[in-house]
Order: C-alpha cells, then sequence, then structure tokens
C-alpha cells in the first residue's frame, strides 16, 4: 500500500483514485489521526454527503463552490472530480448533481471559491528549504557574481541538494515539508528538478527511472542555457571583441517539448545578461517548441516585442530579483508589449516561500497596476502554457486533472479571496483528484489516507506523511531548522529600490 501511495502516475495510481473514492460511501469519519476535533455537520461551511451508489462503481465527488473560470467567476457552479482524478463535468450544480446523481457531494456553495490550483513554473525544489544567507545583497549586477564571487563581489553558498531516495527519512520530511509549504500557498504543480513523489505534481525531465514517478509531466528546464560562467565567457565580446561561440547551447538537444530556461538574469546594465537574451531570442524564432524566458531582468521593450510575436512566456519571480540585483523586470511595460507572464517563485535563498507570498510581492511591485484577475492567470493557466500543459492543467475544464483549491470566501472578490488565502481559510486542495490537504472542518473521508494535524497550519495533511514512514512527531524532528510550512517572517525582502 506504501508504494501505491507514492506513485506519481500509472497503473497504482489509478488504483488508490479508485480506494480514495470508495471511501465516500462510508460517510463523514469522526475525529482525526491526533484525536483533534470531531466533524460538526452543522457548523461545517460545506455540507457533505456520501456517494449512494453501491454497485461498485465510483461515481467521484461533485464540489460545489463558487468556481474561477477563464472566462470569469460562477457562483452555484458544480465541478465533478471523476475517480481516476480528471475532471468531468462542470456546469450549474443543480445540473451536474442530476447529472451524476450517485456522486458525493461537497456543498460549498456562498461559502467558498473553488480555483485552479497554482501552477509555480519555476523553482528549485532540491534547493527550496533554506533560508536566505545572512549576506544576501541587492547589489549583483549578474548571477555569475554571486554563484562564483567574480569581479570581487561576494560568493553566496549554494545549499546542500537534496534529492529523494527511498527509506531516507530526512530528505523525505524536509522535501515533503518544501512541498507542503507551496501547497498550503496554493500551488498543486511544481516546475523543476528534485522533488517527492504522490504529494504535488513535479515538472521535470525525466533522466532515470525514478523519475518516471516523480515527474508527472515533462518540461526541459535549464538553469544554465549557455555555460556556468557566461559572463567571462562574453568579457571580451562585451569590451569589443569578437562574437563569443559557446562551445555548447543546451537547446540544441532538446525534445519536443516546452523550454523554460534561466535568460538574462542580471540587470540591464549588465553586458552578459543582454548579449543573453538577445541570443536566446534569436534561437525562439526557429517556433520549433514551447519556449519560455525565466526571470529575464535585462529584457527591455524591444525584447518583449520579439516575445510577443513568437510566444514566449516570461516567467517572473519579482522578489527573487529584487533581493538580488535590486530591480526587476518592467512588468507594466511587458503587459502593454503583449507579453504571456507567469508568476513563480525562484527558490527559498532569494525568492517567496510560496506562491501567495510571490503574489504580494507582485502587487508591491507592480504598484497597484495588476488586477486581481491578472494576478490569477499569471499564477494559473500562464504558468500551465509556459510548460506546455495548458491541454493539461491550470484550468477548470473538463477533461483536464484535477488539481484544486478550495477556500473559504465570505465576500468581495473571488479571485482576492484565493490569491490571499491564509492557511485557516484554506478548505482543502486535490492533486490529480486527490485531497492532500483538508480543513478540520471537513470530513477526513474525503482525504487521500489518514489526516493528520501538524504545527503552524490548520488543514490537516493527509496520506502524504504515512507513504513515507512519517509521523508528526518524527516529521518535526526532522525539519527543525530548514524553512518552516507556514512562517514567512525570515524570507528575502520585496523592496522596490528603482
Amino acid at each position: 500500500m506504501k508504494q501505491l501511495a507514492v506513485a506519481g502516475n500509472g497503473v497504482a495510481r489509478q488504483y488508490l483514485h479508485h480506494l480514495i473514492f470508495l471511501s465516500f460511501f462510508v460517510g463523514a469519519v469522526s475525529g482525526t489521526a491526533t484525536g483533534q476535533g470531531v466533524y460538526d455537520a452543522e457548523s461545517a461551511p460545506c455540507r457533505f454527503t456520501p456517494a449512494a451508489s453501491a454497485d461498485g462503481s465510483s461515481p467521484g465527488l461533485i464540489l460545489g463552490a463558487e468556481v474561477l473560470l477563464l472566462e470569469g467567476s460562477r457562483p452555484d457552479y458544480g465541478v465533478h472530480i471523476r475517480f481516476n482524478g480528471g475532471l468531468g463535468a462542470v456546469g450549474e450544480f443543480d445540473s451536474v448533481r442530476s447529472a451524476i446523481p450517485d456522486a458525493a457531494v461537497l456543498d460549498c456553495r456562498g461559502a467558498a471559491v473553488l480555483s485552479p490550483g497554482f501552477v509555480n513554473a519555476h523553482e528549485h525544489p532540491a534547493y527550496s528549504y533554506a533560508f536566505p544567507d545572512a549576506n544576501l545583497n541587492s547589489g549583483y549586477t549578474h548571477r555569475d557574481e554571486w554563484r562564483l564571487g567574480t569581479n570581487g563581489m561576494l560568493q553566496l553558498p549554494i545549499p546542500e541538494r537534496l534529492i529523494y531516495q527511498p527509506g531516507d527519512r530526512r530528505s523525505a520530511a524536509i522535501l515533503l515539508a518544501m512541498e507542503l509549504r507551496h501547497l498550503l500557498g496554493g500551488a498543486t504543480t511544481i516546475a523543476g528538478p528534485g522533488g517527492l513523489p504522490g504529494v504535488v505534481r513535479n515538472i521535470e525531465r525525466q533522466r532515470g527511472p525514478g523519475d518516471i514517478e516523480l515527474y508527472d509531466y515533462e518540461a526541459d528546464v535549464e538553469v544554465f542555457p549557455f555555460s556556468f560562467q557566461v559572463a567571462e565567457d562574453l568579457r571580451e565580446e562585451c569590451a569589443g571583441g569578437p562574437v563569443h561561440r559557446f562551445t555548447r547551447e543546451s537547446y540544441d538537444e532538446l525534445a519536443f517539448m516546452a523550454y523554460v530556461a534561466h535568460v538574462g538574469e542580471g540587470r540591464k546594465a549588465s553586458c552578459a545578461a543582454r548579449l543573453e537574451v538577445a541570443r536566446y531570442l534569436r534561437h525562439v524564432q526557429r517556433r520549433d517548441r514551447r519556449y519560455a524566458l525565466v526571470h529575464g531582468v535585462a529584457a527591455d521593450r524591444e525584447d518583449y516585442a520579439v516575445m510577443r510575436e513568437f510566444d514566449v512566456t516570461l516567467v517572473w519571480s519579482p522578489r527573487s530579483n529584487l533581493a538580488l540585483y535590486g530591480e526587476t523586470v518592467d512588468i507594466a511595460d511587458g503587459l502593454n508589449s503583449g507579453v504571456r507572464v507567469a508568476l513563480s517563485t525562484d527558490w527559498s535563498p532569494s525568492g517567496s516561500f510560496n506562491m501567495r507570498e510571490e503574489i504580494r510581492c507582485a502587487r508591491r511591485v507592480a504598484g497597484g497596476a495588476l488586477s486581481s484577475y491578472t494576478l490569477w492567470q499569471m499564477s494559473t493557466v500562464n504558468g500551465a502554457y509556459a510548460l506546455g500543459l495548458e491541454d493539461r492543467l491550470g484550468v477548470i475544464k473538463p477533461g483536464l486533472r484535477a488539481d484544486l483549491v478550495l477556500v473559504e470566501h465570505g465576500g468581495g472578490s473571488p479571485h482576492d479571496a484565493v490569491l490571499s488565502a491564509s492557511h485557516r481559510e484554506v478548505l482543502g486542495a486535490w492533486v490529480d483528484g486527490r485531497a492532500i490537504l483538508l480543513s478540520e472542518s471537513l470530513p477526513e473521508s474525503l482525504g487521500a489516507g489518514q489526516c493528520v494535524a501538524l504545527d503552524g497550519m490548520a488543514p490537516r495533511v493527509c496520506g502524504a506523511l504515512p507513504a513515507f514512514g512519517l509521523t508528526p512527531a518524527t516529521f518535526a524532528g526532522y525539519v527543525e531548522g530548514s524553512v518552516p510550512v507556514n512562517n514567512v517572517s525570515r524570507q528575502a525582502s520585496c523592496d522596490v529600490t528603482r
């Protein structure tokens, strides 16, 4: 059963979905694994009705709420989560309920908003458990300066790279804390190397047998598309010398999938960063695959025009940009030029600890110029588009995957409710149809296994800890000293210096 709980895809995952939805037949389960609280249908914001089918089928679950669709929010809508983790019918609640009368129902209409989970299009999960270094500052001109200590600048340490190995409870706990932190912050998908199978959805290139379980979908995520010391390689060219020819450019080795590369990670005053952008934008004109440009701090209005013409998504991490370089992209210029923008957190040593914190930073940088709907798009469908996965996730639509977040909504903008929800307002988070987070106000039978309470967060975690041989106590011991699940007080600053 443990193997089934952590499987990334395939038959084991489908069987797990079937087992989960069978649990809807037994109705609400009282209490939690830690003995905290009892589900009280009278006081809960949602009304739960178990599945009525008794013929061995799995009719799935209907969620009723105000539903965020691309065309706008829809009060009194129903969304059907099928037994295999896909989305079924989406429409007026009563119509969906009538069409699938045997399904379990969680009716949160008038009390909650349902959104696709955020798609974090750029992270470094293997390193994103570490706090910012005490010497982090915004005085760097190009990323090679803080990485390598060039130009007399102080080199910043790179955290230990954590790779999950079955049976290694320490790495599993730390990586689980990282993924739960992102899930609690609204992200059901993270793009970047590393992570754990069976919790959030991980996106990267499969390079070994274990990666088949870890990475649900693939994209070419590249940190160094030109070289490991690009500023040094381009020094002569920047001084008026001959054009430098890189011995290897990673996009010559791509498969047919999305390419998501760090480019122009440095100030506009950095010649190396500017040349990176120019080279990359010449390459994208091949139009041979989906392209995204991560960071792009050095890009200007002319570059934005090329990005718009050749459908290049800008993956924007304003907090990390500001913390390292003291500036970020001119987001108003980019949007006015028609560039598609996706938000991302980068990593914990210089970026936001979760997507809601990145959204908060983006609002501050933009000075009110970004609407809640635009920020929601940047955090959902645009991230999926950057990864070439807009036909699989990032929106609520029949046939796509059931990656969903449900938050309380007491009035006002439904998009703001999702963008700024505190952990106490998170009712649930589903990944591939499995409820990994569940509020104590909801029955445990909805969860992807045993639900346990963790210190510092209101919703319970379902199914994840036992899959890695962890208890709340052992989990807490292993993660001491790493970025906590729900405390952002030590993340990098989002100070706007220009």
